[in-house]
């Protein structure tokens, strides 16, 4: 109001409260607007490409995978090829010409026979590394190797143009391709998988909500015990409404494992047990002073008659004096209710008599 240029106390106001929204809109946008960011930068697609030349005969395999699906708790990853024959392996219509076969890791091997069309395949990964009691930092990784050959002779490769996409939400990859010198036409790829870093500073901001709730608490069990500060039923139930919170809480983290992981050791585990704890404080507090509190209550509703005796005494002093000239000092409330009848009834016996 001091430093508003207008005289009128409204529109100084509304300056004020548009000044004070404005800024809290401009707080608001500076963290929006480059979370948003980051979150875009992280769902763009990781794309990897390895390119061979094809044979003396212009064939070769065109393969596009795509990472499909991540579970971290049963550790593998699906992933999707699609696999397009070139040159002499395939004729007009798309069909092989011969038959090949294409092996992922030397564990798992797909034939296609001679005319066959080549569909896409789905294969299931698992990782070698990573494990979910790390949340949210936790990283997974997993290596596959990708081979074709003909069928006829397992010996003679295929080269093979490689290209990898991975993209989902709430995950980052880092893929890098293996170099195999001894055999260039197997493609090697190593995969690291971990958490976004949107996850990552959701999680901690999650974890740095329960201190603060924590902290909060803490700090009212310490005044109640300390500082003797008065509680009630309704206070006590607020440590305890936390209590039920905090699970809660903690399940919005995106992709968060059972109890256990390093998030609960950094967190929930302490902010359970002090919540608990002060909780338990404050209502020992409360029961241990509620005697107290109704012998106070007691004593103050004993005293009140006295204190409404000393209040009336000077209306009975007035009220003895207007006719009387003299000031009654009674002790009993009682006597002072008599008093009060006899002086309405003179009144009205000299009403009578005029």
């Amino acid at each position: 109001m001091r430093h508003c240029l207008s005289t009128n106390p409204k529109v100084c106001r509304f300056f004020q409260c548009f000044f004070a929204v404005a800024i809290v809109l401009a707080v608001l946008l500076t963290i929006i607007i480059p979370t948003w960011q980051i979150y875009t930068e992280e769902g763009k697609t990781s794309t990897l490409i390895s390119y061979r030349d094809p044979n003396i005969h212009g064939e070769s395999l065109y393969v596009a995978a795509s990472v499909m699906d991540v579970n971290f708790q049963e550790k593998t990853y699906k992933v999707h090829f699609l696999i397009q024959p070139n040159g002499t392996l395939v004729n007009l219509y798309g069909q092989l010409n011969q038959p090949i076969i294409v092996s992922f890791s030397s564990e798992r091997s797909h034939h296609f026979e001679s005319g066959d069309t080549v569909d896409p395949i789905r294969v299931e990964f698992t990782y070698d590394f990573g494990s979910e009691m790390d949340y949210p930092f936790d990283q997974y990784s997993g290596y596959f190797e990708l081979y074709a050959s003909y069928a006829n002779d397992s010996l003679q490769s295929i080269p093979i143009t490689f290209h990898l996409e991975a993209s989902l939400s709430s995950f980052s990859f880092t893929p890098t391709l293996e170099a195999l010198p001894h055999e260039p036409d197997r493609v090697g790829l190593k995969i690291v998988m971990g958490r976004s870093n949107t996850t990552l500073g959701f999680s901690i901001f999650v974890c740095t909500l329960m201190w603060a709730l924590t902290l909060v608490m803490s700090l009212f069990s310490y005044q109640v015990v300390v500082k003797k500060r008065k509680v009630d039923a309704h206070t006590c139930m607020l440590g305890i409404t936390m209590l039920f919170a905090l699970p809660a809480l903690r399940s919005a983290q995106p992709g968060i494992p059972e109890v256990g992981c390093t998030s609960d050791v950094l967190g929930f585990y302490w902010n359970m047990a002090i919540i608990a704890s002060a909780s338990i404080t404050v209502i020992i507090c409360w029961v241990a002073r509620l005697d107290q509190d109704n012998h106070d209550i007691e004593r103050v509703s004993y005293s009140h008659p006295k204190d409404i005796q000393n209040m009336t005494r000077p209306m009975e002093c007035h009220l003895s004096g207007a006719h009387s000239g003299t000031c009654v000092n009674n002790t009993d409330i009682s006597r002072l209710s008599t008093c009060v009848l006899t002086v309405s009834t003179e009144d009205s016996r000299d009403k009578m008599d005029s």
